[in-house]
């Protein structure tokens, strides 16, 4: 019996890296990419929590994403989207009060405050790009998690260019791993 279940772990610790193998691949698609140089009309930064409604260290680095291509003039608009979590006020209200407090006027941001996943996000968003002439947008995000959002985007019909976030407080084989599951669960799903 015991033999048994040593070869079964065994296996399964052959078998689970080939089948996780292609999905780690797609969440490892942008960890060398860099941001264009190219305009587009705004940044859409897809939310990642509030701790003590200030953003997460996770958030903040996407946040930068965003001032930088701001402040560069590559986009005039920053969409911040995010639903209202376990700290009473949106993740797109956080992002705002950090991004006016970092000099971005408040007439350059735009709010998606209903959405509680990734596909909300861009399907709320999009809402937002008609009225404001919004055409195309950089998709901020980080890298692990780009490859899904883009496919996201794509379906939901917003042509976006990625902005990938190459983080630096997280631990990225956890994230993606936990990407990985996200994208089988999109493909059994879509």
């Amino acid at each position: 019996m015991k033999k048994r279940w040593l070869w079964s772990g065994v296996i399964l610790c052959l078998i689970f890296p080939l089948f996780m193998g292609p999905f780690w691949v797609q969440t490892s698609r942008y960890d060398d990419v860099l941001v264009s140089h190219q305009s587009r009309d705004a940044a859409l930064v897809l939310g990642a929590a509030l701790w003590d409604s200030q953003p997460s260290p996770a958030l903040t680095e996407r946040l930068q994403m965003a001032l930088y291509l701001y402040n560069k003039g590559q986009v005039q608009w920053i969409i911040c989207s995010g639903g209202i979590g376990d700290d009473g006020i949106s993740e797109a209200k956080g992002m705002k009060r950090y991004l006016v407090d970092r000099g971005v006027p408040p007439k350059d941001l735009l709010l998606e405050e209903e959405s509680t996943n990734t596909e909300e996000n861009l399907r709320y968003s999009k809402k937002l790009l008609k009225p404001n002439g919004i055409q195309n947008i950089y998709l901020v995000t980080h890298d692990y998690h780009m490859y899904r959002a883009l496919a996201l985007a794509r379906n939901t019909g917003i042509p976006a260019e990625p902005a990938p976030v190459h983080s630096q407080v997280l631990f990225s084989p956890y994230y993606k791993a936990r990407e990985c599951l996200s994208i089988i669960k999109y493909y059994l799903t879509k």
